[in-house]
């Protein structure tokens, strides 16, 4: 099965359900379109705050998403300010 490239934001109705601070990491849990996606976090870069999506580590080293959902920079940061406000 060939990786199917996602270009565009998809519409999404996003809740923040849980959030917890652990030392400086955020972690949350939200739904999605109806889908429960647990152990997200909010990750600090250098363009500003993003969404980590739960991964697992591969037997290379590399990290790899078992959720993802492709969000436009609006809807991270709505997500974003939903966690904050549940801290």
């Amino acid at each position: 099965m060939k990786k199917k490239e996602v270009n565009e934001a998809v519409n999404v109705e996003a809740k923040v359900t849980r959030a917890n601070q652990v030392n400086d990491v955020v972690f949350f849990d939200m739904v999605i379109n109806g889908i429960n996606v647990y152990g997200l976090k909010v990750v600090e870069g250098s363009e500003g705050d993003f969404i980590g999506w739960p991964s697992h580590k591969g037997k290379d080293g590399k990290y790899y998403n078992y959720a993802w959902c492709k969000l436009s920079d609006e809807q991270q940061k709505d997500i974003i300010h939903q966690v904050e406000e549940m801290l």
